[in-house]
């Protein structure tokens, strides 16, 4: 006498399992395309790092700058030689007993 018992067909799976598996394929699939494409997925965190890559780079130049800038006012607070050079060169100043020589281009004949 044959055992029929352990004898299961996929024909017997009653549809509520087949619907289950259909389920959880497409939760899958979702998943898997949300990871890549996603609003915080895989393609979008890439572009994230190297904006906050260029962000760091720009930050660490205008530190650097900021940190000149600084250099250059303190040296126009208490540096005499600095102020002198500054007035010269912006203002055209001369100290008395100086003797300036300007130039002019002429025009043509």
């Amino acid at each position: 006498m044959k055992n029929r018992r352990f004898h299961h067909k996929n024909e017997n799976r009653p549809n509520g399992w087949n619907i289950l598996v259909l389920i959880g394929i497409c939760i899958n699939v979702y998943l898997l395309l949300s990871f890549f494409f996603g609003e915080m997925g895989h393609f979008n965190a890439t572009k994230i790092r190297a904006m906050h890559q260029k962000i760091q780079t720009e930050v660490a130049s205008l530190q650097a700058e900021n940190r000149q800038l600084a250099h250059r006012v303190e040296a126009l607070r208490h540096d005499e030689a600095a102020i002198e050079r500054l007035a010269r060169e912006r203002l055209g100043l001369v100290k008395s007993g100086e003797l300036v020589y300007e130039f002019f281009e002429m025009e043509g004949p």
